[in-house]
């Protein structure tokens, strides 16, 4: 009697311990869960900042969505890393393949530029014939997907749209010279908007820039103030505006779990050597050896940070004695002050690329211009924005809609302001 009673205990402690473990895996998983994914994260309207104008209360007026809670898939969509993970690897989901008409323009060293326009599929509701000049993030094209889906979508809303396809990123369009894609060269943005201006010279210009393509836009808005008077306003998403603290991860803030940032460096710099991989014989070639002298490919091709591609080839290719001095060239935050046209910046709270604590230049230029708002959401990483259902996200992101508000926002407020002026 007395050992079956014992047993007893002893059974019902090791059930009891068993549960505990149990609960304590539950608990555990519940927080990682919880921590991974943001659950408990509130959904907001984008933060807003911006001078008190009159201009600016009527671009935010009629930006439905500034003032709408942006809602991310709930599953997964309030974490940064996910957004941008999903981003990066699939691009968008269902993805469309518009058709376009590509274009292509010899450059003074004999590089290829090469754009596509693709035409409005409807009427615009308002009898407009606008153009969306859009600069892609690093080493995109008008076949990345996120680019698809917002061409397809501003097509569909009665907008002409032109890509710009940084130098190498099209797997089908050789390189005919020894350089490609940079941070800072605005010469072939330069080109695609006059061309465009040539071909519709009717047609209301806006600058759209995604990633390091908005550097781009606003450096190249910047260096020339007459480049200022061929696009009506600029809207930039999920910039980096100092090259430096983007490429590098030396900053401790930017070395913590939740940034990530080595592993995104890496990914970054994996994409970057297998562009160069792609046109090795063009941009370690004969012809880039007489221009530039040789380099050691082993050492590039063995790079782990984009810094050290950069001080061992783009900063040389470039012609500049430093890779710093390659990285304040080519940043847009030396530039914006010049910036006079209206203009809007959008970033994310939780973006692991461009990280909050990046974004003072944004904050900056909106305390001090009557004609820029720079808009904060609380999710959305980096250029992600998806919206949907608790698991599967729509095709159409948040982001796309907003590119096409405030593009009508704009033709609606600024251009009559500039008739009435006239």
């Amino acid at each position: 009697m007395l050992n079956h009673a014992v047993e007893r205990v002893l059974q019902a402690y090791n059930d009891a311990v068993a549960s505990l473990f149990l609960l304590a895996v539950v608990v555990c998983v519940l927080y990682l869960t919880t921590r991974v994914f943001h659950l408990t994260s509130k959904t907001t309207a984008p933060e807003l900042f911006y001078c008190e104008s009159d201009v600016n209360k009527k671009i935010i007026d009629a930006c439905p969505l500034l003032k709408k809670v942006y809602k991310p898939p709930p599953l997964w969509g309030k974490s940064g890393h996910i957004q941008t993970i999903l981003y990066g690897t699939m691009g968008r989901i269902n993805s469309p393949f518009p058709s376009g008409v590509r274009h292509s323009i010899i450059m003074s060293d004999k590089a290829t530029l090469t754009f596509d326009i693709f035409e409005p599929e409807n009427p615009h509701p308002d009898g407009e014939d606008c153009t969306l000049l859009v600069c892609p993030g690093i080493a995109n094209s008008s076949e990345s997907m996120y680019i698809r889906t917002c061409v397809h979508y501003a097509q569909s809303q009665g907008f002409r749209v032109a890509v710009l396809n940084h130098l190498g990123a099209l797997k089908d369009v050789p390189l005919t010279s020894p350089r490609c894609f940079t941070y800072g060269n605005t010469e072939e943005y330069g080109l695609m908007l006059d061309k465009v201006a040539q071909l519709y010279p009717d047609s209301v210009p806006i600058a759209v820039g995604f990633s390091m393509g908005g550097n781009i836009i606003l450096k190249y808005l910047g260096e020339n103030k007459e480049h200022q008077t061929k696009v009506l306003c600029a809207l930039c998403c999920c910039t980096g505006f100092d090259i430096a603290l983007i490429s590098a991860s030396a900053q401790p803030f930017l070395r913590t779990w939740e940034h990530l940032r080595p592993m995104y460096i890496w990914a970054m710099t994996q994409h970057q050597q297998i562009l160069l991989r792609a046109h090795r014989d063009m941009v370690f070639g004969h012809e880039a050896k007489e221009q530039f002298g040789e380099f050691d490919e082993e050492k590039i091709f063995a790079a782990t940070t984009m810094i050290e591609i950069d001080e061992l080839y783009s900063r040389r290719r470039a012609g500049f004695s430093s890779v710093y001095k390659y990285y304040e060239w080519a940043s847009s935050v030396h530039y914006m002050h010049n910036i006079e046209i209206p203009m809007m910046i959008l970033n994310t709270e939780d973006d692991p690329i461009v990280p909050k604590e990046l974004l003072d230049p944004a904050y900056k230029i909106a305390s001090s211009r009557r004609d820029v708002i720079f808009a904060k959401t609380q999710h959305g990483g980096h250029l992600g924005f998806f919206e949907g259902g608790l698991v599967y996200p729509d095709t159409i992101t948040w982001l796309d809609k907003i590119v096409v508000q405030y593009a009508n926002a704009a033709l609606k407020t600024y251009r009559r302001s500039k008739l009435s002026a006239k």
